[in-house]
């Protein structure tokens, strides 16, 4: 297939240039800067106006409501609860003051039995689906705390009654449609003042630009010029504010640049060879071992030790290079001059170091001299990484010893002993079997991890149910929870929202959890999981209340072959991979995967996934 190419014509290009110019130019974030300001000031007003309208309405609401119980009204509703049908007479007397409690179309009573179900009230279709709120659930425990919350959609008050064995609840809701209403005409008022500030805001905005930066264009041409190596061009002072002041430096300085070119040019060659090598510590040295230029990457790597007068001897003593009469300045210009001079595996302060010595000339007293480069290499991770590699590849081989020397052992049992009963020769086969299959397991997961390390693992992303795969998780490891007299326990929250990622391998993560919890927690125990949304995301919790994690091994649990007991991984066919997999996994998804455990009283492992994952599905 050919490549495609996109063809962009010139006056394109003009337009996408000049609208970047435009952005960037001090013009724009000038008018860009009153605009915030004027939205910014506005939308705190808005707020704030809002907010107390807001407040004004629930404590005028409560006030109001305090008043009228305060007085003769709780009095007649407390000699009503001692009647027969109590229920009747509070509501003949709370209709009586409707006006004093101010019950309207938006405002109602209602009269609850002390659980909070609705006996009668002003408008019997909203009681009968009330639910449950703070004040009422206070009432309900004969504590009243009437407080309104502060960005509530509704106001309401609780009251208490008891007599004569009978207890009920007054309570007054208020739907708040009305203030509502008047918070929206509120809004309404203010995007209005927003519209016509802005407008106002960006003409002044323009004409204050023009002030500002038509001497700033002057002075930018200026600069453009002296750029180009023209010198002769004076800059014309029409102010004497601070522009103006300005506008003189500049001409001092360019008369200033034009006295000093031929020096910088002179240098040039000398500070492009340092800071070709700014990535690594770069120290030059003079012909006589004075410390000639230093980077801040080589300060930074002395740390505390760094010397501002430090000397090539130093230097050698301090990173614990062997310092003889020829390592000197004369000694590595001659390296140079053939194949180099390099010093490997230099070990400073916990760093494994490479460092090149170079040559270079520079200038001093209008003469040439020849000087000592020294860039100092950090392969402190490329040695981390060679000390994991060869872990790695140590942990991988004692796996594999293992079974193969168990196969071993059972072939060779069977070779010499040709007259082996059946029974005793299944055995060792069995055996030899079993092995096997534990080096394929070890082979296979070492496979997953490969291909997660190189991302190229075959993503299968779609969007499913979690609790459905959760529910079914857990039918499927019912029969080994069975086994060992488990109570496996799966606790959802109501209504979870369905996430997009790879459903086989988020299973899959979730089984090995189950299974783990499983072996390490002694027959009888309970095994919970737990599923809700926090943060926009989908959190899967297992609980169980096995023997638990050391606090030192909890934070190499998820490390490759890495085991808290040498040897209840094996004996539970186990190949120490399984974790390592899930959070390779679950990282790869987005999310995180993390464990909280204590010694003999369980283990909690909590996993979180984004609804949506950053993953696409690989063919």
């Amino acid at each position: 297939m050919p490549a495609s190419r996109s063809i962009c014509s010139p006056s394109a290009a003009w337009a996408i240039t000049s609208n970047n110019a435009m952005y960037n130019s001090l013009y724009f974030k000038i008018i860009l800067i009153l605009v915030i300001f004027m939205i910014t000031v506005m939308c705190v007003i808005g707020i704030v106006l809002i907010n107390s309208v807001n407040s004004f309405y629930m404590n005028e609401f409560t006030a109001q409501i305090e008043r009228s119980f305060d007085g003769q009204l709780t009095d007649d509703l407390t000699d009503a609860m001692r009647a027969d049908g109590y229920v009747e007479e509070l509501l003949k007397i709370l209709s009586s003051h409707i006006g004093i409690l101010g019950i309207d179309d938006y405002r109602n009573y209602y009269i609850l039995d002390e659980n909070g179900s609705y006996l009668d009230g002003s408008d019997e279709t909203l009681g009968k689906a009330l639910q449950k709120t703070p004040n009422m659930i206070a009432a309900m425990r004969g504590e009243p705390e009437n407080r309104q919350p502060l960005g509530a959609d509704f106001a309401d008050y609780a009251v208490p009654l008891s007599g004569n064995d009978n207890t009920c609840i007054i309570y007054i809701k208020d739907s708040m449609e009305e203030m509502q209403q008047f918070s929206w005409m509120l809004f309404s008022i203010i995007l209005y003042a927003l519209m016509f500030g802005l407008i106002f805001a960006i003409i002044l905005a323009f004409f204050l630009s023009k002030a500002i930066t038509s001497p700033i264009q002057n002075l930018t041409r200026g600069a453009k010029l002296v750029a180009a190596g023209e010198f002769s061009y004076e800059l014309d002072v029409h102010s004497h504010d601070e522009i103006g002041t300005l506008t003189d430096t500049f001409n001092d300085m360019k008369e200033t640049l034009k006295n000093t070119l031929e020096e910088v040019s002179g240098e040039h060659q000398k500070l492009e060879t340092v800071f070709t090598y700014l990535h690594d510590g770069v120290v030059a040295f003079t012909e006589d071992g004075q410390m000639l230029h230093i980077n801040s990457s080589f300060k930074r790597l002395l740390g505390s030790k760094y010397d501002e007068n430090l000397t090539f001897q130093r230097f050698l003593d301090l990173f614990g290079i062997d310092y003889t009469p020829k390592f000197n300045v004369e000694y590595v210009d001659r390296q140079n001059a053939s194949d180099g001079c390099n010093v490997s595996d230099v070990m400073f302060d916990g760093k494994v170091l490479d460092v090149n010595f170079g040559n270079i000339r520079y200038t001093a007293d209008n003469a040439s001299h020849n000087g000592v480069l020294a860039v100092i290499h950090d392969e402190t991770g490329r040695y981390e990484l060679d000390k994991s590699r060869r872990e790695f590849v140590a942990n991988v081989s004692h796996e594999m010893r293992t079974p193969l020397t168990s196969i071993k052992g059972a072939c060779e049992t069977i070779l010499s002993d040709r007259e082996m009963d059946e029974e005793m020769e299944d055995f060792f086969l069995h055996m030899a079997v079993d092995e096997c299959d534990r080096m394929t397991r070890i082979v296979s997961d070492l496979l997953v991890l490969s291909r997660l390390d190189n991302k190229r693992t075959q993503w299968s992303i779609s969007k499913f149910d979690p609790d459905a795969a959760l529910v079914h998780i857990c039918e499927v490891m019912q029969m080994d929870a069975d086994a060992h007299h488990h109570k496996l326990i799966y606790t959802a929250q109501r209504g979870l929202p369905e996430i997009t990622a790879d459903k086989e391998r988020i299973e899959q993560v979730v089984i090995n959890i189950l299974s783990n919890a499983i072996k390490y927690t002694p027959d009888g125990g309970q095994i919970n999981l737990y599923s809700k949304v926090v943060s926009d995301g989908l959190e899967i919790r297992v609980k169980d209340t096995g023997i638990g994690i050391p606090e030192e091994d909890i934070p190499h649990l998820f490390e490759r072959f890495y085991r808290v007991e040498k040897s209840r991984t094996s004996e539970t066919g186990g190949t120490g991979l399984g974790l390592a997999i899930a959070k390779e996994i679950i990282e790869a998804h987005g999310g995180t995967i993390s464990v909280e455990s204590q010694l003999n009283e369980g283990t909690t492992i909590t996993i979180w996934l984004p609804i949506e994952t950053r993953l696409k599905t690989v063919e």
